[in-house]
Parts: C-alpha cells; structure tokens; sequence
C-alpha cells in the first residue's frame, strides 16, 4: 500500500480501534457492573433494551444528516461527544430511573456511530482502493484487546468500568477530528425520508428481513450464553475462551474476505453464513461439553464477520452514492434495531420458558429460514464479486 493511501486510512483505522475498545469493555462487563448496584436482572435487561430501541431511529435521523450535509466526519465527532457526555453520568448515578435516562441519552448518540464510520470508510476505497474488510478487521482487534487487557488488570466489576469507558471516549472524540470527508463537503437538498426510498428495492427487502431475522436468532448468544454455561456447571473461563476463539475467527475471516469476494457474491456468502451459524447453534443445543463450546466458538467468524462485510457490501452496492450513509443507517436500525430488540425480548422469556438446549435449537431453525430468504434476492443482478 502507498505512503499516502496508508496515511488517509490511519484516521479510520484509529477511529475503530478506539470505538470497538469501548464496546470491547461496555459489552462483556458493564451489565455485571449493572447488577452491583443493586438492580434486579429485569431491570438490567430493560437498560440493555434501550440501545436497540433508539437504533429504530436514530440512525436513520444521524444518516440523514452525514448525507444532506456532507459532513458525515463532522456527525461522528458529535456522535463521540455525545457518547462521551452520555456515559459520563454513570460515575455517580445508581438508581434506575435515572440510569433509565443516562442509557437513553447515551444510546441515541451511540446506536448511531457504526453506519456513519463503515459509510465513510466505504467512500475512503471507494476513492483509494483497498478494502473495507481491511479497515473494519481493526475494529475487531481492538474490541479483543480491551476486552481482554480491561479484564486481566481488574479484580472486580466497580468504578473502573466505567472509568476506562469515559477516558476511551473522550480519545475517541478527540481522534474523530483527524476524520476527513474523501470527496468534499456538499450539501444537498435531501428529504428527511428519503432513505426510506431505499425500500422500494424489492432486493434490499429481502436482505434487511433476512439480516433481522439472523440477528434475533443470534440473542440467545448474545444475551444469555454465560447463563447458559453457568447452568452446565462449568466455569466461568468458558466465556472467556469462547469470546477470545470468536474474535480470533472474526479477524481471519475479515483478513480473508477479499480474496473470498473475488469468488463469491455478497448473497451466497450470506447464505453460508446463515447456514453455518444454524450449524453452531444446533451444535450448542446439543452439547454439555467445554471443550466442544469452545470450538463451536470458531464458528463466528460466520456468524458476524462474514455476515457484516457482506452485508454491507451488499447495501453499499445498491444504494446510490448520495444515500450512502442513509442506507448504512436502515440497515443499521432494521437488523439491529428491530432484531435487536425482538431478539433481546424473546431470548430471556424464551430461556425461562425453554431452557438454553431447546431455545438454542430454535435460534438454529430461525438461521435456516434467514438463509431461505435472502437467496430469493435476485441472482442475475448480485452473483458478481464483492
């Protein structure tokens, strides 16, 4: 890679480094950090419902405003702000009507950050070439490593969960100031709905059903997997090693994905990631062993990193350029907005009523169906490469 293209990228490149860091401690830890303060669990998983509630509209909101202004660097400097000034309050804030108001705060700025940055690094190859699975891959490092780092230099949940969040994003607010726009500020005259347009491709429909549809069977994953193990009887290192396998095959897979994409069309990579994540979560309705979790973990790499970069070269590919970050903000709100919260919401009541073998077993069922859907997309107009 040239000097010049390295040196255009390195402010993407920082940028997904230090948000996914965020995510690499908020997610794994914060909703034990949640339950220390005397929250029941129903009130834990009515705080963790509100990031997919706000993701119906705000990206779509955020969008519009990176498209009609041109200045989709500029958004995600408020949209780090934003973030930083949301969290920041749970330094002092323990009761939950006023965690209610905190987490809305914050997730109407952060549900927003990941379709604006993946639409400007999209424009940045689009301009200089290369790959956004390249660019995408650091985000993965970097949730890895916090994650990882965060939970070996920690002996317990407390303030410090919150602590290296706060210091993170304001990195990250100040990092966001190197962003440029590749093809200059130009404002446009858009309609406040003209990202809903985007609906009237029948093709497009298909795939924001489908990824909707594989991200509520991924909730039971998501939101009750260390239950889960704990109910087995074993250790809690079992997550830990599950979520390191994971990302691990999430990296490999995001390094690979270019030269897969020469081969392969978004719609059938999409269809054997659905196919394979069934094959996961089948594996985990049947199994009691560690060793086999752990190695069902591998799977992943399917699961979330082959979907996401084809997903978004999908979208990227049949939305017009002066929408783009529009059509990253529907598919954003629908997959996980609308999955997100209909995942989250039936996983637990589903657990309850199930147990993690069956309601597993369920979520595998729900992949097949995904994958069903999205090869009614239309052959001759998406089986190219990527």
């Amino acid at each position: 890679m040239p000097p010049h293209q390295a040196a255009g990228r390195l402010p993407i490149i920082g940028f997904y480094v230090l948000y996914f860091s965020v995510t690499g401690i908020v997610l794994p830890f914060l909703p034990a950090y949640l339950k220390s303060l005397a929250l029941s669990v129903t009130q834990v998983g009515l705080l963790l419902c509100l990031s997919p509630l706000l993701a119906l509209g705000a990206p779509h909101f955020w969008a519009h405003l990176a498209d009609r202004t041109g200045r989709p660097s500029r958004v995600l400097t408020v949209l780090a702000a934003g973030m930083c000034a949301g969290f920041s309050p749970l330094l002092f804030v323990d009761r939950f009507p006023a965690l209610v108001l905190t987490f809305t705060g914050y997730a109407f700025f952060a549900s927003s950050i990941t379709p604006l940055v993946d639409s400007l690094a999209l424009q940045h190859v689009a301009r200089a070439g290369g790959s956004y699975a390249h660019l995408r891959l650091f985000g993965s490092l970097g949730f890895v490593l916090s994650s990882t780092l965060f939970g070996l230099l920690v002996d317990s949940v407390g303030r410090a969960t919150v602590l290296a969040p706060v210091a993170l994003l304001a990195m990250l607010t100040l990092w966001s100031l190197t962003l440029r726009d590749p093809e200059g500020p130009t404002k446009s005259t858009l309609h406040p709905l003209s990202g809903l347009k985007l609906l009237a491709d029948r093709d497009l429909r298909w795939l924001l059903a489908a990824s909707a549809l594989h991200w509520i069977a991924c909730a039971p994953y998501h939101g009750t997997f260390s239950i889960f193990v704990g109910s087995l009887g074993l250790p809690p290192s079992v997550v830990g090693l599950s979520a390191a396998l994971g990302v691990a095959a999430e990296l490999g897979v995001m390094l690979l994905y270019p030269r897969a994409a020469e081969r392969i069309s978004p719609r059938h990579l999409l269809a054997l990631a659905f196919a394979v994540s069934a094959l996961r979560w089948a594996g985990l309705a049947m199994t009691t062993s560690a060793p086999v979790i752990a190695t069902l973990s591998l799977l992943h790499g399917m699961t979330f990193g082959a979907f996401y970069v084809a997903a978004i070269a999908f979208v990227a590919r049949r939305v017009p350029p002066h929408l783009r970050a529009s059509g990253q903000g529907l598919f954003a709100a629908v997959t996980f907005g609308v999955g997100g919260l209909v995942g989250y919401a039936s996983a637990g009541a589903g657990y309850d009523w199930l147990g993690g073998h069956r309601l597993f077993a369920v979520a595998s069922v729900l992949e097949l169906a995904a994958a069903a859907i999205v090869l009614r997309i239309t052959p001759q107009e998406t089986d190219s490469p990527a």
